[in-house]
């Protein structure tokens, strides 16, 4: 798994967009160059080789779109990767299963955000924080607002910005305490 961003993604000026795909990978055959991996709305793999789209066998890229995905997401989150992806994005952890990625694959944003996290420098500190974020989501519900209010108080206390005042923003409910005075060693 691999962003379009990222460093080593190959150089291309392709428009995906305009080809209805999604990068979310590298792909090569044998020892050949690496191209694009992407995928279109009906979850299907193509392989980018000079701005043209090819169809990657579903029997083959499915298994390897898997396999892929599995040592991804197990360096991001662990052995119980697919209750975090599922708890993530909102998907039966079913969903997640190998022989349901290698038969539909995942949606094309699901694989992308995935890959984003994947590339980025602190990979598994960022894919804690998506969890955590899920699981302050699932308990407010889904008031986006609200959501972004408690992840800044959370940045507050850790930063030591936190106020009594703080308790306010989380929906008029004090929910937030005064940090205890460190004990003198």
């Amino acid at each position: 798994m691999m962003h379009q961003d990222y460093v080593a993604f190959p150089e291309t000026a392709v428009d995906f967009e305009a080809l209805g795909l999604s990068p979310v990978g590298v792909v090569r055959e044998d020892d050949g160059p690496w191209h694009p991996l992407a995928i279109d709305a009906q979850r299907n793999a193509f392989a980018v080789v000079g701005g043209e789209a090819v169809p990657l066998p579903p029997e083959k890229a499915g298994p390897a779109i898997y396999a892929a995905l599995d040592e991804t997401c197990e360096r991001l989150w662990g052995n119980s990767w697919n209750s975090a992806v599922g708890e993530i994005f909102r998907m039966n952890r079913r969903t997640t299963q190998r022989d349901r990625v290698s038969r539909n694959l995942l949606p094309p944003a699901v694989l992308q955000a995935i890959s984003y996290v994947a590339c980025a420098d602190e990979a598994p500190e960022f894919a804690e924080a998506l969890l955590a974020m899920a699981r302050l989501s699932a308990k407010f519900g889904n008031e986006e607002g609200l959501v972004r209010r408690q992840w800044q108080a959370v940045a507050d206390v850790y930063f030591g910005d936190a106020s009594p005042e703080l308790g306010a923003v989380a929906d008029e409910r004090p929910t937030w305490r005064r940090p205890r005075k460190p004990v003198s060693e």
